[in-house]
Formats: structure tokens, C-alpha cells, sequence
């Protein structure tokens, strides 16, 4: 057949089965299936805003408009024929890897199929990145013989970032009134304490009548005082570091590095208490974040397993991940002493709270700071906990 036969020829049916000669007959066919009606066309082929591609049976692009041209990059005269996985593809939002295409789907089982709000699509050529949102649907000719598939989806991305800027504000917002609390308690109790401990003592001090054993007490008890001042002010500085560390640039770790990095540098600690370490993190282990706050976090969760074991049995200590409902969930446990809840239930994360002071040294800083980190990173920390039996934290983020 000559390419004036070939222009020429028309479909012809097969078992009712359209069979077309050559692909300007298809997407003639195809623009006749589409005309249900003139507004059921122009909604879907001028889009009125919303990007339009439809594919043959095979995913080969057939029709695209101008928003999908802008979107994806391409004209639409050079995508026509290509496989639609040439012309831009699909990441998950948690994993940063790439997704099964929609068209796929609907193709292989004939059914539409509604895009997740959070999918996003990259243009191979452009490398532009959207949020895009909508749906993608089988097309049948006038028999009903499925012919193609039209993807019909808008760019989101604006309104995505607009409603991650309002949480962000929410969420801070939030902090600095948690943060306040934490400096009024720290102000009008852990500062103030030496601070009038000082002024007392170096008022009784001028006292000409003390005796030199009395005066020597009351100058080792100002120097306590001092000290205790001092450690406060150290304190204090890391607390308000941690302001400052939010505007670290976040990148992608993985959470078996950190485990790998902190085994590595207690190595010595590790051997001495001959820990069972059961590490899985089969079903989420990377993440978009602030390095410096996940390693801490995992660091005091780690050590305060070890620095509360039991010591009659051997110390065991599970991490896990998990990806529930597109958040990741952290848990740490291990069988070590446990926490009264019902009685210290309500301190467990205050500052200078210490529980088992006979079992191990500490200022009562680190679960503090694990609260503070999970919080600024928007997510939260819960704990369960029996005596003699362990304790368990979990730890829920949304990348």
C-alpha cells in the first residue's frame, strides 16, 4: 500500500473490535469517541486550565493541549507517537523514586483511576518539578471498545506550598509557646534557685561575728551555687542553639547510618554491655530532614537504653521503621528498667527530671532534648513503659 492508500484507508471492524491502518485514522476515530457532546468536548480538549494527554492502546502519546505542552515541556507536536513514559514521569512524595505512570494502570485494567494528591511529575527533558492533581480515564469508541487513555490533571504546586507555609506557621507558632514555657520554668525555678542562693549567702558573708569554719562553709557553698549558675547558663545555650539549627539545610539520611555512626562511635561501651541490637528499617529508611536533630534524637534514645538496663539479663534494644498513612513511624524499645507512668508519667520529658539517679549519671537533659528535636521537626513522641519490663518510644513524622 502507497502513502496515498495508506492516508486514505479507514478503519475496519473485527469481531467488533476497531482495527485502524495507520495513526492519523486513530486519532480521527478518537476525536469522533470523544464528542459525546460540544460541552463535555470543550471541557475535556480545551481543558478550561487543566493539562489534557491521551494515549493509544499502547501509551503512545496521540493528543496533547497547550497547558500539558507547558507543563510537561514538550510540543506537542514532539511527543505525538512517543511513549508517554519518554515525555515525563512520576516520584513518590516519601521515597523520592520513581512511580508506576497512571496510563499503566488504566490501560491494564480499564478503569479510571484518581491521582493521589501528593503525586508528583517530573518532565524528563525540562527536569521542572509539580504537584499535580486529578485523574486518569479509560476512552471507548462509540461500540465501547476501549480505544486510549486521557489524563486529565492540573499543576497544585502553589496551593501545595501555600498550605505547607500556613502549617509551618501554625507549627512554629505553637513551638515558641511551648518555648516560652520551657524558659519560664527554667527562669523562675532552675535559674533563679542559685541566683538567690548566691545573694544569700554573700549577704550573711559580711557577717563580722562568723567564724573562720563558718565562713569557710558558706564559701564552698558559693561556689556550688556558682557552679550550679553555670551549668544553667550552659544549658540554656543549648536550648537556644536548637533555634538556630532548624535553619541547617535539610538533606536525605538514612536512618541505618545513624544507627551504623552511633554503634561505631560507642563501640567500646557497646562490647562492655554486650548489647543485642535488632535494627529494620525495611520499610522506610530515608528521609528529608535535619541530620543533626535525627542523630541526636537517636543518640540519647539509644543511650538512655543502655544507661537503664537491667543487669540480670541480657540488654536487648529494637529500631524500626514504618510508613503508616504517608508518616513515618520510629520505634525504639529495649527490656531494660522501665518508668513508673502513672506516677512520673508527667515529667518524663521536663528538664532535670532524672528517674533511677542510683543507676546512672545525668543532668535529666536527654529525653528533654529528644521532645524539644521531635517537636521542631513537627512531629511527636509518645512513650509506653513498664517497670522491670522496658520501655518503649515512638516516633511519628511527616516528611
Amino acid at each position: 500500500m502507497n502513502n496515498k492508500e495508506l492516508l486514505n484507508s479507514k478503519p475496519v471492524h473485527e469481531d467488533d473490535v476497531t482495527v485502524f491502518a495507520d495513526i492519523k485514522e486513530m486519532k480521527k476515530y478518537f476525536n469522533t469517541a470523544l464528542q459525546f457532546d460540544k460541552e463535555r468536548q470543550s471541557v475535556i480538549l480545551k481543558s478550561i486550565g487543566d493539562a489534557v494527554i491521551a494515549t493509544d492502546m499502547e501509551g503512545n502519546i496521540i493528543l496533547m493541549n497547550a497547558i500539558a505542552e507547558n507543563l510537561t515541556g514538550w510540543k506537542s507536536e514532539e511527543a505525538e507517537n512517543k511513549p508517554i513514559t519518554e515525555v515525563f514521569y512520576i516520584i513518590d512524595k516519601l521515597t523520592r523514586e520513581e512511580s508506576d505512570n497512571p496510563i499503566k494502570s488504566v490501560l491494564k485494567t480499564g478503569k479510571a483511576l484518581a491521582l493521589d494528591p501528593d503525586t508528583i511529575l517530573i518532565s524528563r527533558d525540562e527536569k521542572k518539578e509539580y504537584s499535580i492533581n486529578d485523574s486518569c480515564a479509560p476512552i471507548f469508541d462509540l461500540k465501547g471498545n476501549m480505544m486510549g487513555v486521557v489524563l486529565v490533571f492540573r499543576d497544585v504546586t502553589k496551593q501545595k506550598e501555600e498550605e505547607a507555609l500556613k502549617e509551618k506557621i501554625t507549627a512554629d507558632l505553637i513551638q515558641r509557646n511551648k518555648d516560652h514555657e520551657h524558659f519560664d520554668n527554667i527562669i523562675s525555678h532552675d535559674l533563679r534557685a542559685p541566683v538567690s542562693n548566691i545573694l544569700s549567702l554573700t549577704t550573711l558573708i559580711n557577717d563580722k561575728d562568723l567564724e573562720e569554719g563558718e565562713k569557710e562553709f558558706i564559701m564552698n557553698a558559693l561556689a556550688t551555687s556558682a557552679e550550679r549558675l553555670d551549668e544553667v547558663i550552659v544549658d540554656l545555650n543549648v536550648i537556644l542553639s536548637l533555634g538556630k539549627q532548624l535553619n541547617e539545610k535539610k538533606e536525605q539520611i538514612q536512618f541505618s547510618k545513624l544507627v551504623s555512626d552511633i554503634q561505631e562511635s560507642i563501640r567500646n561501651i557497646l562490647e562492655k554491655e554486650q548489647a543485642n541490637f535488632k535494627i529494620d528499617f525495611s520499610r522506610v529508611d530515608d528521609m528529608f530532614t535535619i541530620k543533626s536533630y535525627m542523630y541526636s534524637v537517636f543518640y540519647n534514645l539509644i543511650s538512655n537504653s543502655i544507661k537503664y538496663r537491667r543487669p540480670d539479663v541480657p540488654l536487648d534494644i529494637t529500631v524500626e521503621s514504618d510508613l503508616v498513612d504517608e508518616k513515618i513511624i520510629l520505634t525504639f524499645k529495649d527490656n531494660g528498667l522501665g518508668v513508673d507512668l502513672k506516677k512520673s508519667g508527667n515529667d518524663l520529658f521536663g528538664l532535670y527530671k532524672r528517674f533511677h539517679t542510683d543507676k546512672a549519671e545525668g543532668k535529666g537533659m536527654g529525653l528533654y532534648m529528644v521532645k524539644v528535636q521531635v517537636e521542631k521537626l513537627g512531629g511527636e513522641i509518645s512513650v509506653k513503659s513498664t517497670v522491670n519490663q522496658g520501655t518503649e518510644f515512638t516516633i511519628v513524622l511527616i516528611p
